[in-house]
């Protein structure tokens, strides 16, 4: 009988071992790879060695409702200036984001992350048609115009150029810039991926700045 629960105590030590062994993998596997600078940079990620504060401002969201830096505090913020007139860039961009954001969803880390929309056509982009324009595309994107100054002012701190081009027939079309703006939990300008997009590059980066900045701030 002696033999017997020592046969069993040593099993189950195994088993316990074991256990803890492959919950270490399995943790280790799942856990974001933090890329250097390098590759941060051959995934056309450009993260800033101190993230930058960028002037207050106030803007108007889809409902009416006002948008300033407060709506970036505790969350991660992917930014994108653009207009709902534009034939190519910004539905692009806007169909690789809802990519990005629905693989986020499968694994259920969306919840810190909020995709923006910025109209620099205040002119014909109202909260209403910029409401309808970004649920096209994913209906938990969030759509922000105001003011022209306003819009230039934020595009400046956030370096984003934007011109109005003439066209047509009274007829105009907007260009600018085609990077991804990332804003940190903190609101504060943290940096900005490149075009051309791909969803699986842009997850990858972006996870590796959401990991590299929890492990400065629990430092």
């Amino acid at each position: 009988m002696k033999n017997i629960s020592r046969v069993k105590i040593t099993v189950t030590v195994i088993m316990l071992f074991m256990t803890v062994l492959v919950a270490g993998f399995v943790h280790r596997f799942l856990k974001p790879t933090i890329f250097n600078k390098e590759k941060m940079e051959n995934y056309g990620a450009i993260m800033f060695d101190k993230p930058r504060i960028f002037r207050e401002f106030s803007l108007l969201d889809q409902n009416d409702k006002a948008f300033t830096p407060q709506n970036f505090k505790n969350k991660w913020t992917l930014l994108f200036f653009g207009f709902t007139y534009c034939p190519d860039i910004c539905p692009t961009t806007l169909g690789v984001l809802n990519k990005f954001y629905a693989e986020l969803q499968k694994e259920n880390t969306e919840k810190d992350v909020q995709i923006v929309f910025v109209s620099v056509d205040p002119t014909r982009d109202t909260p209403e048609k910029l409401r309808d324009y970004v649920r096209y595309f994913n209906t938990g994107f969030t759509g922000v115009t105001g003011e022209f100054m306003s819009l230039q002012k934020v595009a400046t701190d956030l370096n984003v150029a934007f011109a109005k081009v003439s066209g047509d027939g009274g007829n105009y079309l907007i260009e600018h810039s085609g990077n991804i703006v990332l804003i940190n939990p903190r609101a504060h300008y943290h940096g900005f991926f490149k075009s051309p997009f791909d969803p699986l590059r842009l997850r990858l980066a972006f996870d590796s700045a959401r990991a590299q900045y929890t492990y400065d701030f629990e430092q």
